[in-house]
């Protein structure tokens, strides 16, 4: 029973540091580019949804989003994060990209026991307008056999 209470607080408190930490990344780059908050640029994606067709339970599933600042002002990512632990962005850029410069967000989908039809977003916060930008991945995870 102790085991068990622990085990359970260990994983709560794990929990509320990775987002407590994720959160105060966020509030520390809005203070960094503070400067470039007050003047919204533009972002397009060459997509802005996936289709991963049919994986198998636990494969995972990488994509590129591709995107380029269409605006006349540096843009700023803020914040990129998936719509749960099994959609991670990975590698998005930290430093401001400049009018017409191209970047990429990796997106690492875990179909570990996500079986059945699977709709999962990343929400990219930025310095445009609207702020957040949201990307989808879909699928369908089947069961192994």
């Amino acid at each position: 029973m102790k085991l068990g209470i622990f085990l359970i607080i260990t994983t709560l408190g794990a929990f509320v540091s990775c987002t407590n930490n994720a959160g105060q990344l966020a509030e520390e780059r809005k203070e960094n580019f503070a400067a470039l908050l007050e003047k919204p640029t533009e972002i397009s994606f060459e997509e802005d949804a996936f289709d991963f067709g049919k994986v198998v339970d636990g494969e995972k599933v990488q994509h590129t989003f591709h995107f380029t600042n269409t605006g006349d002002k540096s843009l700023v990512l803020i914040d990129v994060k998936g719509s749960c632990g099994c959609t991670v962005p990975e590698n998005w850029p930290k430093a401001p990209i400049q009018p017409g410069e191209t970047a990429q967000i990796d997106v690492t989908f875990d179909s570990k026991n996500r079986v059945g039809i699977v709709r999962k977003t990343v929400r990219i916060q930025a310095n445009t307008n609207p702020s957040v930008t949201t990307l989808t991945i879909t699928g369908e995870v089947t069961e192994k056999i």
